[in-house]
């Protein structure tokens, strides 16, 4: 649960921040994977042939057939093509857009642009009338629009931070162009999308926060976005599983598809084009390609299966198709491209999954734990029977159940019995931000609308999120949270966004009128980074997890409860953790008002895993635990090899439980064994530990 309960949202910049390296499913054949897909024997060559193939080689024109050295590609997401075939992809990872030929040869990359500066993270690229580029340069709040020759002709929003002014952006991921060369982009977390004439001035906006037509659940985050020829917008919602069409206007006409892995249905994921009329949608999660008409109709699937090779996706992003009908796709995960045609028919590749890279990693150090119990082993998953029994027979110690409807019954008293006659403990994990995401929506907001959350600059409350800053909202969480441990017998539990989404939220009336009376300053007329006005909106979660503590130690005075706290997503340096999303876990730690501190990195970047956990643990005092929270979900570490790997850099950085998530790619991806091995090797270790060198 990347911070978003049951499902691993890189919730606004919680996502970038682990986006470089990735998270899927992968399907086998029986025991069998299927990444391995057989190559057509190759013909006898002459010694002519051979003689052109060496000087191709040299020269590195990609020869049918002769494996060349591939590119680098680093974290591919959007991808475009210009109208003589030159192939844009924005890399996120490299900072830069990079090009290439239909047949893979690297012809370039614009990584600074005069009059700009350097790209800070482009997540998108688009080509417009004239082949006029326009990048999302996502990570700097921009947009800039190029002409053919890549010279710099605008750029929109002021940059540097998240802004929601009209022609500013909060990580605007996605844009593309109409016919008419006006610009339509994704303002991700503001949750809208903002309009532009070719000259780049503003033009109207539409989108907001909630569940209805036109309207964008959780905090947004808005994904691709496309124009069909008679002027129609699609705009794809990355958490929700829909795209809404709109008129050029913005006008709302239609949502399409709903949010799930079966027929017609979209997971987590950002793809959407419109090509030979029809809505190209790479389902970025489940590792697939789905086509529908642009009435919303399905029209095809293609499910190759994830791999980390071959024909295999793993988390496609991006989708463009060159003159010759020929589609390229980014293949984030892999850091590749792919090269297809209209079938699904796999042509060819280009890029470097590095995963002999990474298995040949080693920890730098040995981080000492404390003397205490051995480490333990945990899966984020369901609490089904056929769960609890794999976890037993592998070793794992605790389950983190996510519970969707953060504020109605939990309703597992049963199934906790059980698993705990089974030696296995139950800890849910509650989603403290949000209510009514379920299929009925929560009355709060109708009772309550003076509990929910403002963000900066709105109009209205978000409907869907509650705040900090009223003390009656406070209790209200606290006091269900209690009584449903009570009724449940659980003996833990897990808090996840337990803090804000950004410094542009928490300007609640109660917090600002509150900030004013205690500092004499209004914070409307701070930055929204102001170190004050950040301390004094993070001390209102603080005071939550007292309450939540001292209610807990009352109602159940014979039961230790174990809180544990999932940081978000972002870089957990102790310089930085406040500025991301006024998470306050180093006070926390040190009042002694929770138990444990989950480092959640789904990525495959094995270093930044281990220094992640490094950090906490070196940031808080021993009595405090640090949990690991490792992912085979997504494409991360989806071979038994990767996920070893990641249990041995949590353990090396000082974790004291690492936790694989998530239960239904454990299943897919047949990881018990794995999970199995990585037990028993710890335990080995354990019983006969080795000399390192320690920190």
């Amino acid at each position: 649960a990347s911070n978003s309960g049951p499902t691993p949202r890189r919730a606004e910049s919680d996502f970038l921040s682990a986006i470089k390296f990735g998270v899927g499913k992968a399907i086998h054949d029986g025991n069998k994977p299927t990444d391995q897909v057989p190559l057509p024997r190759k013909k006898r060559s002459s010694l002519s042939s051979v003689f052109v193939r060496l000087v191709a080689l040299m020269l590195l024109i990609p020869v049918p057939g002769f494996a060349a050295e591939q590119p680098l590609i680093d974290a591919p997401f959007g991808v475009a093509i210009n109208s003589k075939d030159v192939i844009f992809v924005a890399e996120l990872g490299a900072k830069r857009i990079a090009k290439f030929s239909l047949d893979g040869q690297p012809l370039g990359e614009i990584k600074e642009v005069e009059g700009y500066g350097p790209l800070m993270g482009p997540f998108a690229v688009a080509i417009g009338p004239n082949d006029r580029i326009a990048i999302a340069d996502t990570r700097n709040h921009r947009i800039l629009v190029l002409d053919a020759n890549e010279k710099l002709l605008f750029a929109i929003g002021e940059g540097k931070k998240r802004g929601n002014a009209l022609g500013d952006f909060a990580e605007p991921h996605f844009l593309t162009f109409n016919d008419k060369g006006e610009l339509f982009v994704s303002d991700t977390f503001n949750a809208r999308i903002q309009k532009f004439a070719p000259d780049g001035k503003f033009i109207k906006t539409w989108g907001k926060v909630g569940s209805g037509p036109g309207e964008y659940v959780h905090n947004g985050y808005l994904a691709n976005i496309s124009v069909d020829n008679k002027g129609y917008v699609y705009v794809r919602e990355f958490d929700g599983g829909k795209i809404q069409k709109y008129t050029e206007d913005g006008e709302y006409v239609a949502t399409f598809s709903r949010r799930g892995g079966g027929d017609g249905e979209l997971d987590e994921g950002y793809g959407l084009a419109v090509i030979d009329d029809l809505l190209y949608c790479p389902d970025t999660f489940e590792s697939r390609m789905v086509i529908f008409t642009l009435d919303g109709k399905l029209k095809d699937t293609w499910a190759p299966g994830e791999g980390n090779s071959g024909s295999h996706f793993n988390n496609p992003v991006g989708i463009a198709e060159a003159s010759t009908g020929e589609l390229i796709v980014t293949d984030w995960k892999n850091n590749r491209l792919l090269k297809l045609d209209k079938t699904g028919k796999f042509l060819a590749t280009w890029g470097r999954p590095m995963v002999e890279e990474i298995l040949k990693w080693k920890p730098p150090q040995i981080v000492k734990r404390a003397p205490r119990d051995p480490v333990r082993f945990s899966v984020y998953a369901g609490i089904d029977d056929v769960t609890i029994k794999e976890a037993k027979e592998a070793g794992v110690g605790v389950i983190y159940p996510s519970m969707e409807y953060q504020y109605r019954d939990w309703n597992i008293d049963q199934t906790v019995a059980k698993a705990m006659s089974q030696g296995v403990k139950i800890h849910p994990s509650v989603a403290c931000l949000p209510f009514g995401q379920g299929i009925t929506n929560s009355d709060v907001y109708e009772k309550h609308p003076d509990w929910c959350l403002w963000k900066k600059d709105a109009t209205e409350p978000m409907k869907t999120i509650l705040g900090w800053s009223n003390p009656e909202a406070r209790s209200f969480r606290a006091d269900h949270i209690v009584a449903q441990v009570k009724a449940s017998g659980v003996t833990g539990i897990m808090l996840d966004y337990i803090r804000y989404l950004g410094t542009d939220y928490g300007y609640d009336p109660a917090a600002v009128d509150g900030f004013f009376k205690k500092y004499g300053v209004d914070p409307l007329t701070l930055p929204q980074d102001d170190q004050r006005w950040m301390q004094y909106r993070a001390d209102f979660v603080t005071q939550f997890i007292v309450e939540l503590r001292r209610k807990l130690a009352t109602e159940i005075p014979d039961r230790y409860i174990e809180i544990s706290v999932y940081l978000a997503g972002d870089d957990p340096a102790p310089d930085l953790y406040l500025k991301h999303a006024m998470q306050d876990w180093k006070t926390w730690a040190r009042m002694g008002i929770i138990d444990e501190l989950i480092v959640a990195w789904y990525t495959r970047d094995i270093d930044q895993i281990y220094t992640a956990v490094r950090r906490v643990r070196e940031a808080a005092p021993d009595r405090v635990k640090i949990n690991s929270f490792i992912a085979c979900y997504g494409g991360n570490l989806n071979t038994p090899e990767l996920l070893a790997k990641g249990i041995e850099a949590s353990i090396a950085g000082g974790a004291d439980e690492v936790t694989i998530y998530r239960g239904d790619s454990i299943s897919e991806l047949d990881m018990w064994p794995a999970i199995k091995a990585g037990v028993s090797a710890q335990r080995a270790a354990e019983a006969h530990p080795k000399k390192e060198p320690v920190q």
